[in-house]
This record gives structure tokens, C-alpha cells and sequence, in this order.
């Protein structure tokens, strides 16, 4: 599938603009396509349509020359963010999201040429329609940029996105008031994903065994993350663990927290957004899959691993909250997980040796 537009042909300087997503996860799926259109069009200005928690993702993005805010509700809010974008006369705007309102927004901005993905609400939107494998996935934005940009140079993430020497400086401060210096390795573990999918968590006191076991046989710190609202339920069962800890739920801000990623030794989660952000910084990252699918949103790039059961049951995405014994993560062991952790670091650090 290729564009036929004649200006998917020539090198001439465009305006686009991409309406992203609004999952960590999500944007940084999204990072091969706007590479793959910065490699198509070098001179192009590609600016990013994000929700207000993304921005200082976007900022760190390679890719991205430009960012305009996309405000959390459908008010007055809107008319800034609408005129911001007509006075970039886009030639060029990408609809990732599949709702109406980012397709309904492009057309506001008066973009010659408006790019979605097929679903069935009011086609005269957009102007170009993308086939859509049903779930948001690095494959679909894939197929975008082939469409847009005729050739992907980087089918993934990693590099695409960095910690700038102020988030690691400032992560290294944070480290050290919680007992974490610059002479200590340690393993980063963020425990929970989204509010709306704790189905597929592994149980935090695993994680807790894990962090005692990694320890012990690797001298690596325990150091969590999370949001503010998790630093409580995080804290509760940190406080019983009987090796040093670092709790950071609810102390760095995006920034600093790549920052944390960048010096980590090693990180282990789950399928959430900050698995994919350790992933593309290039830390050796280990992701616990249970009801859901590795092969369409596990991490991507040569350092990082899934550990997943691959049960007849699974993946069931959706249905998992409704699953009585969740042995897709329960089956799962710490000293497993541990196992392939190490393997995984010893992997990433010969590879490195050998560049």
C-alpha cells in the first residue's frame, strides 16, 4: 500500500501535524511513524497533539519539532488549541486516535489532507482511510507510516526518545535521599498499570519477593515507582520488606522519572507505559504478561524480554477481570522471573560490549 498524493513523492517541506493517543504506551508506539516521516521529508515540521501528561514526553521525543496541548475536556478550551493549529497550515494531519473528536479537530484546523484509520463513524472527516487491526498496536501505526512515507527505516521506539542530562541529574539527587547513590546498581519495578486494567498486575507481593531475591543474589537496590495515588498502597507493603528500599511513587515528575529509568540497571513491570519508556531509553527492561498479548503491546528492541505462560486462556484482554484464578500471573514465580531477569542483563550487557 502506497500514497498516491504527489507530495508522498517529492522531498518538499511539509506542516504536520499527528494527533496522538493518550497512553504513555501508545506514544511511544507512535514514535516510528513520526521518525519515518521526519527520514521521508527532512526538511518537514511535524508537530504532536498530545494530552497534558504527554507533553514532556513529546518534549523528549527526537522526532517531534513542535508540541500543541489537546485540553483533557471538549470546552471553550479548545479554541486556542484550534487556531494554533489552523495558523500552521498543515499539509499533512495524521488521526491516530479512532473517536471522533481528533478527526472532527482536523478537519477544524483546515488541513489539505486529513489521514485516520477505518471505523465506522462519519467518513467525510477525513480525507484518506488506514486499515485497523481492532486494538491500538505498533502494527497499525506501522502500516500509517508505510502509507505516508512509503519506507519505516525504524520499526521501533528505541532511541527515540531520551533523558536530557537535567532528568538525570535530577533523578541522581532523588536516588541519594532515598539511600540510592551513584556507586549503586539497582532495579527499577513499577507494580501497577492503569486504574481500569489491575487485571493484569502481578500481585505486588510478589513483586516484593522478587525485589528480595534480585538483592540477594545480584546486589541490585529495590527501587519503586508510581503516581501519587499509588504511593500509598506501594509504601504498605515496602514497609514489610526486610532489604533496602527506595519508594519514588509520587516524587519525580515525567522528566525525572526517565531520568531514574536512564540509570537503572535494570527495570521489571507490566504491560504499562512505564515498560515501554524503560524499553525505548534502551534500559534492559522485563515485562510480566498475563491476559494480554506481548506480540501486540509487549516492549519493544534487543533489551527487552517478556515473561509471559502463553496459556490456552490467554491472551483474553477484556475478559480478564472477570477471571476467577488469573493463573496466566499466578503461575508465574518470582524466582522465574528473577531467572530471566539476570539472563536478560548479562544478554544486554555482551551486546554492548561487543558494539
Amino acid at each position: 500500500m502506497q500514497c498516491k498524493d504527489r507530495r508522498c513523492q517529492s522531498n518538499i517541506a511539509v506542516q504536520v501535524i499527528i494527533f496522538h493517543l493518550n497512553q504513555i504506551g501508545d506514544f511511544c508506539f507512535s514514535l516510528p511513524l513520526v521518525n519515518a516521516i521526519k527520514r521521508r521529508y527532512p526538511q518537514s515540521q511535524i508537530c504532536s497533539v498530545v494530552r497534558p501528561h504527554l507533553v514532556p514526553l513529546a518534549q523528549r521525543a527526537k522526532p517531534v519539532d513542535a508540541i500543541a496541548l489537546r485540553p483533557e475536556a471538549l470546552t471553550i478550551a479548545y479554541l486556542p488549541l484550534i487556531r494554533q493549529l489552523r495558523a500552521r497550515r498543515a499539509d499533512l494531519v495524521i488521526v491516530l486516535p479512532t473517536s471522533p473528536g481528533p478527526s472532527l479537530l482536523a478537519q477544524l484546523c483546515g488541513a489539505r489532507r486529513i489521514i485516520a484509520f477505518d471505523n465506522d463513524w462519519p467518513r467525510r472527516f477525513v480525507s484518506e482511510r488506514i486499515p485497523y487491526d481492532n486494538r491500538p498496536s505498533l502494527a497499525n501505526n506501522l502500516r500509517m507510516a508505510e502509507y505516508v512515507a512509503d519506507e519505516v527505516p525504524k520499526r521501533d521506539y528505541v532511541g527515540l526518545l531520551s533523558a536530557t542530562e537535567q532528568d538525570r541529574t535530577d533523578a541522581g539527587r532523588i536516588l541519594a535521599r532515598h539511600g540510592v547513590h551513584d556507586d549503586q546498581s539497582f532495579v527499577v519495578f513499577a507494580t501497577l498499570a492503569s486504574s481500569h486494567r489491575l487485571s493484569k498486575c502481578w500481585p505486588t507481593e510478589r513483586f516484593a519477593a522478587l525485589a528480595a531475591v534480585l538483592w540477594e543474589r545480584a546486589g541490585l537496590w529495590p527501587v519503586f515507582i508510581g503516581a501519587v495515588e499509588e504511593a500509598e498502597n506501594i509504601a504498605a507493603f515496602t514497609s514489610k520488606m526486610s532489604v533496602p528500599v527506595a519508594n519514588l511513587a509520587g516524587h519525580t515528575d515525567a522528566g525525572q522519572l526517565l531520568g531514574v529509568l536512564a540509570r537503572a540497571s535494570l527495570f521489571i513491570g507490566q504491560d504499562s507505559g512505564p515498560t515501554h519508556l524503560s524499553a525505548a531509553l534502551g534500559c534492559p527492561a522485563l515485562a510480566i504478561f498475563g491476559p494480554t498479548d506481548p506480540q501486540l503491546t509487549g516492549p519493544l528492541g534487543e533489551s527487552s524480554a517478556v515473561v509471559y505462560k502463553n496459556l490456552p486462556c490467554s491472551p483474553c484482554h477484556d475478559q480478564a477481570a472477570e477471571c476467577p484464578n488469573r493463573k496466566c500471573l499466578l503461575s508465574i514465580e518470582p524466582e522465574d522471573v528473577a531467572d530471566q531477569a539476570l539472563s536478560l542483563m548479562k544478554h544486554v550487557s555482551a551486546a554492548q560490549r561487543v558494539k
